[in-house]
């Protein structure tokens, strides 16, 4: 009955607050793409991108989502990406569709890539919520919800990399928002500034000379949809190139919370895994929060040159 009613009240929860329509990720430092549509076939490569997250371990209705991306360069400016999102809190069950375009380009020593992500959410509560004696069956919100609710939102980014070293991410989620159902919620469908919501990331690569060795200090801030403000302080290390990373990350909000990562890359495989924890009393209800990425990472074919006839230069 406990566990019923916990449930019950976090499907509540998620049905009142709608959850954030951008999910927060801990691997956002190994994968950009996860968060920036700038990073678009950044690297220039065809990247196939898993990840898999668990937040509040062992609570009931607890947030679990999936994210399968690819992204890859099309020509030496152009990229483009496509990914489908998938998240489940309480009796709240949301699916994303999305689509990248990036433009990429070089200034002397700075690697530029300018993004737009165009996505459609439609979200969609349990219809069997309606047959609880808990709840009020004439409630018009949630009779819509079980319909569910579809919204449109494009964002736009960019990410810069100066000298192999000094890196710079800034995305604006849900520049673009319009709502395309008539479930009467009463929200904000359009942006009243430009960068009311934002993830802004700076860092910088120290390469520790003889020692196959670097390491990566950064910091990041975040400002999204239905989410308090963030701050991550994150340090990473890579070791024998890339073959170990290790991380850090400490967020100061909300009392407090530490996450640590783990991962590896060997050739085109890529796997990382993490586990983040709080210091509010909220933690002595949950095991913790788990995440992990997959990622396949398949360099761009160079195109042939072309090849001329001997024949022709007699004619």
């Amino acid at each position: 009955m406990k566990k019923a009613l916990l449930s019950l009240i976090f499907g509540a929860f998620a049905v009142a607050a709608f959850a954030q329509e951008q999910a927060i990720y801990n691997q956002y430092q190994l994968f950009p793409i996860l968060v920036n549509p700038g990073y678009t076939g950044f690297d220039d490569e065809h990247q196939f991108l898993g990840n898999a997250r668990s937040t509040w371990t062992g609570f009931p209705g607890r947030p679990a989502s999936f994210t399968a991306m690819y992204h890859g360069p099309v020509g030496d400016k152009l990229a483009l990406g496509g990914g489908i999102f998938s998240e489940k809190i309480g009796d709240m069950t949301t699916l994303k569709l999305q689509l990248n375009y990036a433009f990429r380009f070089r200034i002397q020593k700075a690697r530029i890539g300018i993004g737009l992500s165009t996505e459609f959410l439609n979200r969609r509560a349990n219809p069997d919520l309606l047959n609880n004696n808990l709840v009020d069956p004439n409630d018009g919100v949630l009779e819509g919800l079980t319909d569910g609710q579809q919204i449109f939102d494009a964002s736009v980014g960019t990410h810069l990399l100066y000298d192999e070293r000094f890196f710079l991410s800034i995305a604006l989620p849900n520049t673009v928002r319009a709502r395309l159902d008539d479930v009467p919620i009463d929200e904000q469908t359009s942006q009243t500034s430009l960068f009311e919501h934002y993830i802004f990331q700076i860092g910088y690569i120290v390469d520790v000379k003889n020692q196959n060795f670097k390491l990566v200090p950064s910091i990041a801030f975040r400002q999204i949809r239905d989410t308090p403000f963030q701050v991550d302080v994150n340090l990473q290390g890579r070791f024998l190139e890339d073959k170990l990373i290790t991380g850090l990350t400490y967020r100061p909000s909300n009392k407090g919370s530490v996450a640590f990562l783990i991962g590896t890359k060997y050739k085109a495989f890529q796997l990382a895994y993490s586990y983040d924890v709080s210091f509010s009393r909220f933690q002595e209800y949950n095991g913790g929060s788990h995440e992990l990425s997959v990622a396949f990472n398949l360099p761009r074919k160079s195109p042939k040159p072309a090849t001329t006839n001997t024949s022709d230069l007699y004619q």
